[in-house]
Parts: structure tokens; C-alpha cells; sequence
């Protein structure tokens, strides 16, 4: 039923991959955030590499991806992006640095329903876009087309609104703002979430395409098939630090729980 769905075998949604992983591009050294409740965390993930974040609700998984993007910044610790350390107190600071963050809950915070697809696009950044503080229309739909295209959002214009599309494609857009900051580093948090079996394997492959060119890629997800067919390696959250990180091959759905019911232990990908 799935083959004849998508035209793909039920496989094809987690895409093969080489991993040449490069340089590390994000580095956290004992960050913690009361705010946050994160305590601790020591992390890295190389360009070119997936680096999974798995752990029950309440973990901590997305409260570390706020603490990184500056949303509930670090109380103590290091951050170190291309491996330069980093203060980082706000999404601005985040962005200026090449850290981009797809947040969990599209329709919220993910897309802005009532605005074109263009607008969505280039809202992280309007630089792009931009001359005297005016938007130059022609530049911010060209913008759109262009990850309109690369992320293959099914859409008459980039002129509609995103609330007009569906689930899978309004993610693509909330990807696509993303990718116009042309990040080094990007926060995926429940990409894949609600949306249908064949956007899910036009985002896996994505995914793939961008961590092949050089993306560093932190995944917060809750699906362990997902987990364990996209990440290079996953590290387990409990109770706001990291319990344990486990390699691709020493990866297993047991590992995963077992880290996710124990008292944090040190580890780094």
C-alpha cells in the first residue's frame, strides 16, 4: 500500500548514505540553562553528519535546541560553532553565527499561515531581500522558487498562502526559511511530524542531500525508526542532560529506551 502511495519502497524513506563527516561545526562543552532546565550537556556534530536527539517527553531534547538557538540561553558552559566559541542570547546572535532552527510545532512557530509562501521564505533573512528597508518583491519571490523548486513544494504560486497548503509542504516551507539563512548548522525539531508518508521521504532525502553537502544537522525526534535510519549517531536525553551517546553500529531501539529511563552518564558524538 505505501509502494503504490508513494511510488517507493517503504525503505526509501531513510536514503543510504556515505558519511564523510568534516570538521565539527557545533560544539557544546557542559552547557546548562536553568531557564531551560538543561544540565550539562556536552554534544558535537561534524559537517556532513546527522547526529540524532532521542528521549521521552520532558526530556529536555527541545529545551536544549532553545538553549542553542538562543531562545532560553546558556547559563554556563560553552558554545563553539565552526569552533569558535560562541555567546549565543538571542535567535539573532544564532543566526548571524549559521545556526538555523526548524522548531516542533509548524503552525505555530514553524510558518506564518496568513503570508505568502515568499514572505515565509525570506523572513530569516529580509537582508537577502532587501534595499533601503523595502523588500524587493521580484528578489523575494525568486528566493522562494528557488527552494520552491529544490524542496519540491506542491503549490500553483508562491504567492498563497501557507495555511492554504498541506502539512508536509507547509514543513518545506518552514525548511525553506531556514535554508535561505544558508546555515552551517541546522536544528531539525520533529521534522517529519504529521505529515504524510510521502513528504516524509522527500524530507528524509533532503535531509540527506544537505548533510552530503556539508550541513551539520541535529535531529530532535521522536520516531525510533527515524532515529535509527537517519542518525549517524543519537544521543539520549533524560531529565535535561544527555544519559548516554551511541554510535550507528551500536545503536539499538533497547539501547535507546534503557538510556532514556537511566541517570545521565557522560558521552559526545
Amino acid at each position: 500500500m505505501i509502494r503504490m502511495m508513494v511510488g517507493r519502497e517503504l525503505a526509501a524513506t531513510y536514503p543510504s548514505r556515505n558519511v564523510r563527516a568534516g570538521a565539527v561545526a557545533l560544539e557544546l562543552r557542559d552547557v546548562s540553562s536553568e531557564a531551560a532546565g538543561v544540565r550539562n550537556v556536552s554534544l558535537s556534530v561534524r559537517r556532513g553528519e546527522i547526529v540524532g536527539l532521542a528521549g521521552l517527553v520532558g526530556s529536555g531534547r527541545t529545551e536544549l535546541a532553545c538553549t542553542v538557538f538562543g531562545l532560553t540561553p546558556a547559563d554556563s558552559g560553552e558554545i563553539l560553532v565552526g569552533g569558535t566559541p560562541s555567546r549565543i542570547d538571542s535567535p539573532a546572535d544564532a543566526i548571524r553565527l549559521g545556526v538555523g532552527y526548524v522548531p516542533e510545532d509548524r503552525r505555530r512557530h514553524g510558518v506564518v499561515l496568513e503570508m505568502p509562501i515568499a514572505a515565509n521564505t525570506s523572513l530569516a533573512n529580509l537582508a537577502a531581500v532587501s534595499r533601503g528597508g523595502l523588500v524587493d518583491e521580484a528578489k523575494e519571490r525568486e528566493l522562494a522558487e528557488r527552494y520552491a523548486r529544490q524542496l519540491r513544494v506542491k503549490a500553483p504560486s508562491v504567492e498563497i498562502e501557507a495555511g492554504a497548503l498541506s502539512g508536509g509542504n507547509q514543513q518545506k516551507v518552514a525548511l525553506a526559511r531556514w535554508l535561505a539563512t544558508n546555515p552551517s548548522v541546522l536544528i531539525l525539531d520533529e521534522p517529519t511530524q504529521g505529515v504524510d508518508i510521502g513528504s516524509k521521504a522527500e524530507i528524509h532525502a533532503q535531509m540527506a542531500e544537505l548533510a552530503a553537502q556539508g550541513l551539520a544537522i541535529l535531529m530532535i525526534s521522536s520516531e525510533l525508526p527515524e532515529l535509527l535510519g537517519m542518525s549517524d549517531c543519537i544521543a539520549v536525553m533524560n531529565a535535561g542532560a544527555v544519559s548516554g551517546v551511541l554510535t550507528r553500529e551500536e545503536v539499538t531501539p533497547q539501547r535507546i529506551m534503557d538510556l532514556a529511563l537511566v541517570p545521565a552518564a557522560r558521552g559526545a558524538c
